[in-house]
């Protein structure tokens, strides 16, 4: 179980889960690339340039819709699972 996976069967919700709405702004098939910089999310763009760099680098197709705006994104080969506010087309 991830750390996300037990914080949410402890009831922890995000920020995000109670602005977002639940209507997918993206689909399956769509092409996005990932909206994070370092001055948007620095921690987050910091942890994606040092393991996950192609996700910066490369556009991804949307793979699979995921509940609370959640989407799963293959950026060439690398699969990853991100937030619609961390997306753009």
């Amino acid at each position: 179980m991830s750390h996300f996976e037990a914080m949410e069967a402890l009831g922890q919700v995000t920020i995000y889960d109670l602005l977002e709405n639940d209507q997918p702004t993206f689909t399956v098939g769509d092409k996005v690339h990932a909206a994070i910089t370092q001055e948007s999310d620095y921690e987050a763009y910091m942890y994606l340039e040092a393991y996950y760099p192609i996700v910066l680098k490369k556009p991804g197709e949307i793979v699979e819709v995921l509940p609370k705006n959640q989407y799963r994104v293959d950026f060439a080969g690398e699969v990853q699972i991100m937030r619609a506010h961390e997306l753009s087309f």
